[in-house]
């Protein structure tokens, strides 16, 4: 079956019982505590606590989302209505175990998440970029095939164009090169830089989790093989056996959270609650001659300033109490007169993948907008509230 898995015997479902899973977590914790490189490798099971389904489950599978993508086509099926799957992945809360590694990276615990997923959660959970590989590339990411600039959007970027392309153009004056989407379709090239740093970090690493991962799509599943290779610890945790089951120093049959809470209980770590984090920058410049500000609103990724992040649907401007001007696309740029005394507030206008309100900003009049501003916006889907604040680690609990 293209894709799919064919051995009867890796397509089932196993379940450890509650000694042995007692049994694995406390070694797994124990090889955690005692490693100088852990890395964590994931596929589509990490995720389908989120809503996603997953690639290769079974028919008969135990997983709410249903069966795996590839199952269902190789079947000729579709998914039911009673399947508990979410119709939108930019909705999807990153799981318990997506905000584990989070924290156990801000520890500096865990030196690299590897991941086959383009679902995006990694990095929307707050992960590190410089601390992730993705393997398969990500939904929100687009690239510029000139100059390889990179682009974040709150918004899916795949066109389902052959080639790539989302037809929007890169925005650096001195390129304008058409921008692609990064994610990897079967019989596609890896991203080098991305595959590099994995088998870097397989190089180093003396444990190795797999969460959620048949282990059956290659390049990627040879960089847990590497380690194994290496004769260093491989932990595979997945409910269904894979091909490397024989070379895992061991085996985990459990679902991808009950592993993470179990091995952060022992850790005596508590899992953060998930925040959506955004950086906004506001620039205003005033040209003297024509007496006028310039004011640019602009998103930016929360771990790379330099990184421009698509955050906003629309922007809108009021000016006293009657002017109010609306923008609808980037570049969100408004232009106000210096001799405005007035004051101004702005309301950005999120996507609402979490149902987030508008943010607003008052400024007493156009002399108060400073040069430039940068700060992070944190919101807590489960309260509906949003925080301001200038520093990064000022999370809200």
């Amino acid at each position: 079956m293209a894709h799919g898995i064919s051995d009867p015997d890796c397509r089932k479902e196993y379940f450890d019982s509650r000694k042995e899973l007692n049994a694995h977590l406390d070694q797994l914790t124990q090889w955690i505590k005692e490693s100088q490189h852990f890395i964590v490798f994931t596929g589509a099971g990490i995720s389908t606590s989120t809503g996603i389904p997953d690639f290769r489950s079974a028919m008969d599978t135990v997983l709410p989302t249903g069966p795996g993508e590839w199952e269902l086509r190789d079947n000729k099926k579709f998914r039911t209505s009673s399947a508990n799957a979410i119709d939108d992945m930019q909705k999807a809360i990153p799981s318990p175990s997506h905000m584990a590694l989070v924290e156990l990276q801000r520890r500096g615990i865990l030196k690299c998440v590897i991941s086959q997923n383009c679902d995006g959660l990694h990095l929307r959970s707050g992960m590190n970029v410089e601390h992730l590989a993705e393997l398969h590339g990500n939904m929100n990411l687009e690239i510029c095939q000139k100059c390889q600039a990179r682009y974040l959007r709150d918004f899916d970027t795949d066109m389902d164009h052959p080639r790539h392309y989302t037809g929007r153009q890169c925005s650096k004056p001195d390129c304008h090169g058409r921008l692609k989407d990064s994610l990897i379709h079967f019989g596609e090239d890896l991203p080098a830089d991305e595959l590099k740093k994995a088998f870097d970090h397989a190089e180093k690493a003396d444990v190795c989790l797999v969460l959620g991962s048949s282990l059956t799509v290659t390049p990627a599943s040879d960089v847990p093989r590497r380690v194994a290779k290496r004769k260093q610890k491989l932990i595979i945790g997945n409910l269904q056996r894979t091909p490397l089951y024989t070379r895992a120093t061991l085996n985990i049959h459990a679902f991808s959270d009950v592993i993470m809470k179990g091995v952060m209980k022992r850790l005596d770590i508590p899992i953060p609650p998930y925040i959506l984090r955004r950086r906004v920058r506001i620039t205003c410049q005033s040209n003297n001659q024509t007496q006028k500000s310039t004011i640019v609103i602009e998103g930016r990724d929360p771990d790379n300033p330099e990184l421009p992040f698509s955050l906003f649907q629309s922007i809108d401007m009021s000016i006293g109490k009657k002017t109010k001007h609306v923008l609808t696309e980037e570049p969100f740029t408004f232009e106000i007169s210096d001799k405005n005394i007035q004051s101004i507030v702005i309301q950005l206008h999120f996507y609402g993948h979490y149902n987030e309100i508008p943010f607003t900003l008052d400024y007493v009049n156009v002399k108060t907008i400073p040069p430039e501003e940068q700060f992070y916006l944190f919101y807590n889907p489960m309260s509906g509230i949003w925080r301001k604040t200038i520093d990064e680690t000022d999370l809200p609990i």
